[in-house]
């Protein structure tokens, strides 16, 4: 009988018996990361009442007149060259009456795809074209309530990223070329009228950011800071929070960290532009478009958050939401109503048209799929010369 020889591994089982060993620890750290004690949550609801920070949402009136905008990019890096690929979607929410026709002349999806020479700043162009698609189908719609997926800081991160890849990445001519490109097939526009695009959504007040993960502790580390919760804020008013209760909007950047975040943020552009000065011309027109969220000594942002939390069962939501409806009681609330009839079953986590954009905007895979079966087909690539050149660069 041959001696097993247990100098060399039997893989992948090896692996996975290694890996079953530690999930029950694992599991036990997922449980204590989110164990809150009942004398914890008595005190921190106190704390939390006195400061006249919960409030309950009552029965009233809503709209359906409601939509969201997702997005979805993906690169195929190829021996010879990166295929870019991006797609934005706006999807109504459910309704009674069938939805109404799109504003006349804006587009509910988008779609952007280029071939560049293999660069590093390649990620950071088809993530921030995916970011201006999703902005611009927002500021482009007419519904009463436009739910951006995600928070408003990364849409700003991503667009920051965007316009100042040289910083590290080097961006060269291509990159220059494909954003210019994009702005004029798809809007009529050139770079310097990216700040036109920001403003445009980021001062609506129907726009409102309703984040699926944060990792915000604005409320833990300032009102109940002494309480010692390890755990962000989205996941505690989960737990604190009861049905159709809300927590007092608040503007962003209630602690330190993340004051210090809204007073630094920027969005800069480094990129050589044939005939643009960006320090005289473009960058103050950024500045400008973000104004009304930085936080200064003399100025406290006009992004506010809160949580809120539609039914028993369900998460907390985090909304992000402009000044003007932060105070607007009567509003807010519509709003929340509003969301809570697009809550559809426990399997769904979002609401209904955040869900659908998300699950369309998925489907870019297929559309990568007909982006390489073009490829295959085509008379120049498919020859004995050129076959292993449209592969990717490592096997699948």
């Amino acid at each position: 009988m041959m001696q097993e020889n247990k100098d060399y591994a039997y893989l992948p089982e090896d692996l996975l018996v290694q890996i079953l060993e530690k999930t029950p620890e694992t599991a036990d750290r997922l449980a204590t990361s989110i164990e809150l004690n009942n004398d914890q949550a008595t005190i921190a609801r106190i704390i939390l009442d006195v400061q006249n920070l919960i409030r309950t949402c009552p029965e009233g009136d809503f709209t359906e007149s409601l939509m969201a905008a997702d997005g979805a990019c993906v690169i195929e890096h190829k021996t010879s060259a990166d295929i870019l690929l991006a797609i934005a979607v706006g999807v109504d929410g459910l309704a009674d009456k069938d939805s109404k026709t799109w504003p006349v002349g804006e587009k509910q999806h988008q779609h952007w795809q280029m071939v560049l020479p293999h660069h590093v700043a390649n990620s950071r162009l088809a993530q921030g074209i995916m970011f201006l698609m999703e902005l611009s189908i927002l500021a482009g719609n007419d519904r009463d309530i436009r739910i951006m997926d995600g928070s408003h800081l990364t849409s700003i991160l991503k667009l920051n990223s965007l316009l100042s890849a040289n910083d590290q990445d080097s961006a060269d001519q291509p990159y220059v070329e494909a954003l210019s490109a994009f702005l004029h097939d798809n809007y009529d526009k050139v770079i310097p009228d990216i700040p036109n695009i920001i403003r445009s959504a980021f001062s609506d007040n129907a726009v409102v950011g309703l984040t699926k993960y944060s990792s915000s502790r604005e409320i833990i580390d300032t009102v109940l800071k002494d309480m010692k919760i390890d755990m962000d804020d989205k996941v505690f008013m989960s737990l604190v929070l009861n049905e159709n209760e809300y927590t007092r909007p608040l503007p962003v950047g209630q602690c330190r960290k993340e004051r210090n975040m809204w007073r630094n943020i920027h969005i800069r552009c480094n990129l050589t532009i044939e005939g643009i000065d960006n320090e005289s011309e473009l960058n103050p027109l950024l500045e400008e478009a973000i104004t009304p969220f930085k936080i200064t000594d003399d100025h406290k942002s006009e992004l506010y958050f809160c949580y809120y939390k539609p039914k028993p069962s369900a998460a907390a939501y985090r909304f992000e939401v402009k000044r003007d409806v932060a105070l607007d009681q009567d509003r807010l609330e519509k709003l929340f109503r509003s969301i809570k009839r697009q809550i559809i079953s426990p399997e769904i986590r979002e609401p209904y048209p955040q869900y659908l954009a998300d699950m369309i905007a998925k489907n870019i895979y297929f559309g990568l799929e007909a982006v390489n079966e073009s490829i295959s087909h085509n008379p120049s690539l498919n020859t004995r010369k050129n076959f292993d050149l449209i592969f990717p660069y490592r096997t699948n």
